[in-house]
């Protein structure tokens, strides 16, 4: 039985009864969450009937379904079918660009937007995207920071500027944006990563371990904060700790290669050479792609083990 039967049985109402059920019943699934009908009740609506609104509507579920190289073509149909699009269509447009890396495309319309909303906080942040990733890191610094005279503590501003200020190794300048976020969201990981990371690079050891150790209280399956809170334990010679981390995330996920593989380096460096060769070996097993990285292109890891080892340090210690 087709989708339209199962709505409608066999006797069907007329093509425009068809759609407004259809629409109406999208709407509905829209409202309570359920996007994946929402999306057959929309699409089917405009197999009946090509209707703008109805666009919007399939537009807007694929955005929140992620599904944003199907929300592009039916936002760019909006913004050319009317004379003056919405500000709404225009800034999904943009985020939809920034989402699927367009940023030529999505710099564009944030600079037409700015034209007519030259203090909306949300573009000045969408427009400081497109230029960080047309490698424009100061333009997009100038436009956060204008985002942010309006707007002091504007969360998404300040989490971009963060993080373009790190990458460009300001360190103080970053760890006064991520201060900010982690007095306002203690429990959020990515705030108090990036804040780690800030520290750690100003050689505040201990508070960027603090930071770590709150995050995997939080999340024990946090990848990221494993391997970053891992490396500061060897940084400060804590061993022990550094081998109790890999032990207890190995145990938690036993497919994270990262983890065999700095668990194999804190044992290389403790003489342990069996031990980090398994842990070599489990890695290259997990993920294969790491060979050329770790060794160089061989052929037979269990033939070749120990001599690799003999000649060379794997993990670059």
């Amino acid at each position: 039985m087709g989708f339209f039967s199962k709505i409608f049985g066999s006797d069907k109402p007329s093509e425009q009864s068809q759609f407004d059920i259809l629409q109406t019943d999208g709407l509905r699934a829209m409202q309570i969450g359920e996007m994946p009908y929402a999306e057959k009740c929309f699409t089917a609506a405009l197999e009946l009937q090509h209707d703008l609104k109805t666009v919007g509507f399939l537009a807007e579920v694929y955005i929140r379904t992620q599904q944003h190289d199907k929300a592009l073509p039916l936002l760019e149909e909006l913004c050319r079918a009317e004379n003056h699009p919405s500000f709404e269509v225009r800034f999904l447009l943009a985020i939809t660009q920034g989402e699927l890396r367009l940023f030529a495309d999505e710099r564009n319309t944030c600079k037409a937007l700015l034209e007519e909303f030259p203090q909306d906080v949300r573009v000045l942040q969408c427009a400081a995207e497109a230029d960080y990733g047309l490698d424009a890191p100061f333009e997009a610094i100038a436009h956060l920071t204008q985002a942010l005279a309006l707007e002091e503590n504007h969360a998404g501003s300040l989490r971009l500027r963060a993080q373009i200020l790190a990458d460009m190794q300001q360190w103080n300048e970053a760890l006064a944006d991520t201060d900010t976020l982690v007095k306002a969201y203690p429990n959020s990981p990515s705030d108090l990563r990036l804040h780690a990371r800030c520290l750690a690079a100003l050689g505040r050891f201990d508070e960027a371990i603090s930071d770590l150790e709150q995050v995997l209280t939080i999340n024990p399956f946090d990848r990221e904060a494993v391997l970053a809170l891992g490396a500061l334990y060897a940084e400060t010679t804590r061993w022990d700790k550094a081998l109790a981390l890999y032990d207890e995330a190995i145990e938690l996920q036993p497919d994270f290669a990262g983890a065999y593989k700095a668990r194999g380096a804190v044992k290389h460096h403790l003489k342990d050479e069996l031990g980090a060769a398994d842990d070599l070996k489990r890695t290259l097993e997990l993920a294969p792609e790491t060979v050329e990285e770790l060794n160089g292109k061989y052929v037979n890891v269990e033939n070749e083990m120990n001599a690799k080892y003999r000649s060379m340090n794997p993990y670059g210690f």
